[in-house]
């Protein structure tokens, strides 16, 4: 897997939501899935349709509160893992890969890392709340 060495701005985003019938409860993990999308610099690096949204913005969210660890994406839906992997190089810069990339891309700070998973979340919450999906009891 090649290293690109500089630092870099990152987004997790995602299109085509697809929810099922559920609306409520645990089950909403395994229903709530789009086209995950994760762009470097405005490039898009990561592309892959299908992905569980909820059950990664749930990953992301505890991620969020215990940040000092890697974070490693494996789903319920895929044998392959991690699909998506943070790993800490040092106190501020972390590496961004999975086991569909062919690159690691390394440098980035913690707070742009921290800034696009709360954006993800943030998005996805508000999307689903559109949907008159209740997301409270879920995170």
């Amino acid at each position: 897997m090649e290293r690109i060495p500089c630092e870099f701005s990152v987004e997790i985003n995602y299109t085509d939501l697809n929810i099922n019938n559920i609306t409520s409860g645990p089950q909403l993990f395994s229903e709530v899935e789009g086209q995950l999308l994760i762009y470097i610099n405005n490039k898009v690096i990561f592309s892959e349709k299908e992905i569980l949204l909820l059950e990664l913005a749930k990953q992301l969210k505890d991620w969020l509160h215990n940040y000092d660890k890697d974070f490693y994406y494996e789903s319920m839906d895929y044998e392959d893992s991690p699909i998506l992997f943070f790993k800490r190089i040092n106190l501020n810069n972390w590496q961004i890969s999975g086991i569909w990339m062919n690159r690691t891309y390394a440098n980035i700070k913690l707070s742009d890392l921290m800034f696009a998973c709360n954006s993800f979340i943030d998005k996805l919450i508000i999307d689903l709340n559109l949907r008159e999906i209740n997301t409270k009891d879920l995170f």
